[in-house]
């Protein structure tokens, strides 16, 4: 009969536990439903998009090797490696790395919610807590889980190197728990090396897994030996080994001298970061409790701390942070869990809340620190719950309440994932609640003129230039530079374009301007200067596809045929659907005779980038010359359905006035024969 109740409680017990699981599983998998097709953003860009290092075309070793090694250094080689196999499967289609960014959540989710779980059962903790253990971890987890804090961590793809280092992180700390408390010596052995094996892996996804040897002995000290001043003794010597083991990786890895250079080009010295970030780190806190939509946002724009009372909030902000850490050190062997999860929110902004000149603050690096904030949240609730087990009203408001907060922070986080759909609506967001952004009204002009609202993206770059509001000293000669691109990419005017790039020498020089003059160069017919300049681009930041199609063109009307094909080529590989380089390939093959090939990639170039009507004209060219009636026809048709027979002389015309900027001239004469012909000509 024993046997048997124990076997039925045992049955009940993983049944729970897998019920759990599975809840984890549901709710993320629910209010994360809508991020799959969530568009690229920011550094999305210039980590994947265009970092051809990621862009992994086998898995040879040669392949791998070059995901690991971005930009000449062992820097975060695994979360790029995933990147690398991300795009080895489905290239840049956003689908497959969002499903695995979901995937590391949920299961950074359930370890955290098992982790916590055996904490709770530990010798020191279980008379206090073990009754309630699996409530605890469950509504800590879950609160953890759908907070919308984490949503940049989640859906922004290339914060993947948070959410990753999370899990790793996770990991090691639950292989830590199993081998210091195992009983077998071959069991602890084997789960000390996951620890080590998995404490890498979050180091070599982001930098910040640095703490985990800290966090571990503050857990160790607090949880499992007990916080007393014996222990503390005592294991002074242990201490030490974990600082010194930090600070050789950290020295092996890094050369701190030049990283320190890094303030050469921000607007704010050691010292006001350092004054700046307690007021970030308790900013941190309280959107983490208190995350409603309006305080969410990608970009945040803080006031930099000149000094102790400029702005004012500094000095109270740095007494604040202090009394919370000193009140947690008191209460530690009283309220041991808790300390440790006061502490541990610090410990693990320690890093990136440091002096490294880093920007101030960003949401995503709140995901680690805050692993345990709802823990002793959690610890309160389930106190209450037993307090007024009697009470069926309170305990059914409480239950009542708890599903109110996980439904209200879960629809936050479904409506956060609509916002980061597209770049429009990111931007047009973001700037709603950082007006005085200056780079986001960049980004957001950056944006308009792709889509086409040309003088929306003027007014937008020059409030960007107007507000001074920077981050980066460089800002403001990249935003004259795509002032420039206005002028010579929309306008056709090249003096005012030279103009701006000009003034943006007056910051720094930037692969931006080494592009923009080359293009004003190439317009000119000056090639040699516009071959030299695009080239200078190419090799500050050769993953843009642009510069690598601008170099085909220029090559292209040097009649460099082999070369601009090759060029070409190249940027077809950086960004697949990406129209321009059909078109130069296309005309660099009708150069060599190859028509039946060259009628290949220019209707490449009509599929993947329709509004570029130009490419129908060399279309009609080429079908006219090998006398295929039909398919000039039908070209025309389409063309004319689309834009009507004055557009058609209004882009050709535009076509001679810029002719260095087209891969392709078409013959005017013979266009509007064509038209003429067919009964189409404007009147």
């Amino acid at each position: 009969m024993r046997v048997g109740a124990q076997q039925i409680v045992s049955f009940a017990e993983r049944w729970k536990y897998a019920l759990a699981v599975a809840a984890f599983s549901i709710i993320l998998m629910t209010i994360y439903s809508n991020s799959f097709h969530a568009a690229w953003h920011f550094d999305d860009f210039d980590n994947i998009g265009t970092n051809s290092n990621v862009h992994v075309k086998n898995l040879s070793w040669t392949e791998i090797k070059k995901s690991l090694f971005i930009r000449g250094y062992f820097a975060r080689p695994f979360a790029y490696f995933t990147f690398g196999l991300n795009y080895y499967f489905g290239g840049l289609d956003v689908v497959g790395y969002h499903v695995v960014n979901l995937a590391i959540h949920v299961l950074t989710s359930i370890f955290l919610f098992f982790f916590i779980r055996n904490t709770l059962n530990l010798p020191s903790l279980k008379d206090r807590y073990g009754e309630n253990a699996f409530s605890i971890s469950f509504v800590a987890a879950l609160l953890w889980a759908v907070n919308p804090v984490h949503v940049t961590s989640v859906t922004y793809i290339v914060q993947r190197m948070s959410s990753m280092a999370g899990l790793f992180y996770i990991l090691s700390m639950t292989f830590y728990l199993k081998g210091r408390t195992g009983a077998r010596t071959a069991g602890r052995v084997v789960s000390f090396t996951f620890c080590a094996i998995f404490f890498l892996l979050a180091f070599w996804t982001k930098e910040n897994a640095l703490m985990l040897p800290v966090a571990i002995y503050l857990y160790d000290l607090f949880l499992i030996q007990g916080a007393t001043a014996d222990h503390v003794k005592k294991n002074t010597r242990i201490v030490v080994l974990p600082c010194i083991v930090v600070l050789v990786i950290g020295i092996l890895y890094r050369d701190f001298s030049s990283i320190l250079e890094g303030y050469d080009t921000r607007p704010f010295s050691m010292a006001e970061r350092l004054m700046t970030q307690p007021r970030v780190i308790l900013f941190y806190l309280t959107l983490l409790i208190y995350p409603i939509p309006s305080r969410l946002m990608l970009l945040y724009d803080i006031d930099v701390s000149k000094s102790l009372l400029d702005p004012w909030t500094t000095l109270p902000a740095m007494v604040g942070l202090l009394l919370i850490v000193a009140f947690a050190l008191v209460k530690a062997r009283q309220w041991p869990l808790v300390s440790f999860c006061v502490l541990f929110f610090f410990i693990n902004h320690a890093i990136e809340g440091s002096f490294l000149p880093l920007e101030l603050i960003y949401e995503h690096r709140n995901y680690i620190p805050s692993m345990f904030l709802f823990v002793p949240v959690a610890m309160a609730a389930c106190w209450v719950f037993r307090k007024f087990s009697g009470n069926r009203i309170l305990r059914g408001l409480l239950i009542a309440a708890f599903c109110f907060v996980v439904a209200d922070q879960g629809h936050t986080t479904y409506m956060r994932n609509e916002i980061l759909s597209d770049e429009k609506t990111l931007w047009l967001d973001n700037l709603e609640k950082a007006p005085n952004s200056s780079r986001v009204h960049a980004l957001l002009g950056k944006t308009l003129l792709n889509e086409g609202e040309y003088q929306q993206a003027l007014d937008e770059f020059r409030e960007a230039i107007r507000l001074k509001r920077w981050v980066n000293l460089t800002e403001p000669a990249i935003y004259q530079c795509y002032i420039g691109n206005f002028f010579l990419d929309v306008m056709g005017d090249d003096k005012k374009a030279e103009s701006h790039y000009e003034k943006s020498l007056e910051y720094t020089y930037s692969h931006e301007y080494f592009n923009g003059m080359a293009m004003v160069n190439l317009k000119r017919g000056n090639l040699a200067q516009a071959e030299d300049l695009v080239q200078q681009a190419i090799k500050i930041r050769p993953g843009i596809p642009d510069y690598r199609n601008n170099y085909a063109l220029v090559l292209l009307k040097q009649g460099r045929l082999d070369e601009a094909i090759s060029s070409g080529q190249k940027a077809l590989e950086l960004k697949k659907d990406y129209g321009a380089p059909n078109g130069i390939i296309a005309e660099a093959l009708h150069q060599k005779g190859l028509k039946a090939e060259s009628i290949i990639y220019w209707e490449r170039y009509v599929q993947r980038e329709p509004e570029r009507y130009y490419a129908y004209l060399a279309l009609m060219d080429l079908y006219d010359s090998t006398g295929d009636e039909a398919a000039l026809e039908a070209t025309l048709q389409h063309l004319i359905q689309r834009i009507g027979g004055d557009q058609v002389c209004q882009i050709m015309r535009r076509i001679q006035e810029r002719k260095n900027m087209f891969a392709h001239v078409p013959d005017e004469n013979r266009i509007r024969a064509i038209l003429k012909k067919t009964a189409r000509a404007p009147s």
